[in-house]
């Protein structure tokens, strides 16, 4: 029995959506201990992806007038694009962990989103009408700026890293940033208020007692954006990739600092009216030990020198401090 078109893009989805389940996943072959040149990996990875882009564009080009393609000619062209994203899969798996496990995420995302979009596309070409050609026009799109996207990519893992870094340090700039505003707004329009001023509108306003913790919480996020900061600066001038010690403190660097935001997030929010006492508690021990933690991985890695010594100290002296000025407020 001849195959019918449906059956022809079925298959090919059904061996899309099982490359996309292995991504997900983690799944590839390490190879650290082979031969690997990261210039031969990304010259490779960009030409397949261009190679996925120009069969895509034909592909959608066939099937945007009539006469459509038939099963033979529809089953050829898939099974062309076939080659192409596997050649990209292929590729992204010679990719070993000891080149970084923050650059193969990076580098696996990327692939994710290539993937994704031609199950997108390929499922689309069996949809007719004005309406599906539009929608088919802006899906090419997104497998074009997913292919393109390749080419912007961090080429190492010290360069992902500090992309994370610098990524970190803007979401507790936003943050902190956020919670001046409110504080300055507030200050702004009111001074110190009589107890039957803060009983009309507790809920909307600082009382007193909580302007007394809003600077100590402030300080440790403060500390923790000028960490990042000082962090972003050295690993620009000092870090390295060129052993599996430096990039796997590259790699360890990444996974401490991402747990720095939700934690500045936390802390803010339980500065905001009406600030309760327990919350903020917890917060701010968990922002504490997370910078300190930090802080102290950093000091002993090869991008900290002795002349970092100083603003490391001094930065962990600044948590302490805000800790110990926060600390009898909230017991009090």
């Amino acid at each position: 029995m001849a195959e019918s078109l449906g059956n022809v893009f079925d298959t090919v989805v059904d061996h899309m959506q099982f490359a996309l389940q292995q991504l997900e996943g983690g799944e590839g072959v390490d190879k650290s201990n082979c031969e690997f040149s990261l210039d031969d990996f990304w010259l490779k990875l960009r030409v397949s992806s261009k190679y996925i882009s120009n069969e895509v564009t034909k592909l959608c080009l066939a099937f945007s007038k009539s006469p459509l393609p038939g099963v033979t000619q529809t089953h050829e062209m898939l099974r062309t694009l076939e080659t192409a994203y596997l050649e990209v899969l292929s590729t992204f798996y010679t990719l070993p962990k000891s080149c970084g496990l923050v650059l193969r995420k990076e580098v696996n995302m990327a692939v994710l989103q290539i993937v994704e979009s031609l199950i997108t596309v390929v499922m689309s070409l069996q949809e007719e009408g004005d309406k599906a050609q539009k929608d088919r026009l802006m899906l090419t799109g997104r497998v074009w700026d997913a292919c393109e996207a390749i080419e912007g990519l961090p080429q190492n893992n010290l360069q992902v890293t500090c992309k994370i870094i610098q990524r970190e340090d803007g979401l507790v700039l936003d943050a902190l940033q956020e919670i001046e505003e409110e504080v300055a707004a507030e200050q702004s329009g009111n001074g110190l208020r009589t107890e039957e001023e803060e009983e009309e509108d507790n809920s909307m306003t600082w009382s007193n007692q909580d302007r007394e913790l809003l600077f100590p919480c402030m300080g440790l996020v403060k500390t923790a954006r000028s960490s990042f900061k000082r962090i972003g600066a050295v690993l620009q001038i000092k870090g390295k990739f060129e052993t599996e010690e430096q990039i796997s403190q590259l790699d360890d660097l990444v996974s401490k600092s991402v747990e720095i935001s939700p934690a500045v997030d936390d802390m803010v929010s339980c500065m905001y009216p009406p600030m309760n006492k327990d919350a903020v508690r917890s917060a701010a021990a968990v922002l504490k030990t997370r910078v300190e933690a930090l802080l102290h991985m950093v000091k002993q890695s090869h991008y900290a020198t002795e002349e970092d010594i100083g603003w490391i100290e001094f930065l962990l002296k600044a948590v302490a401090h805000n800790n110990n000025k926060l600390l009898p407020l909230l017991n009090s």
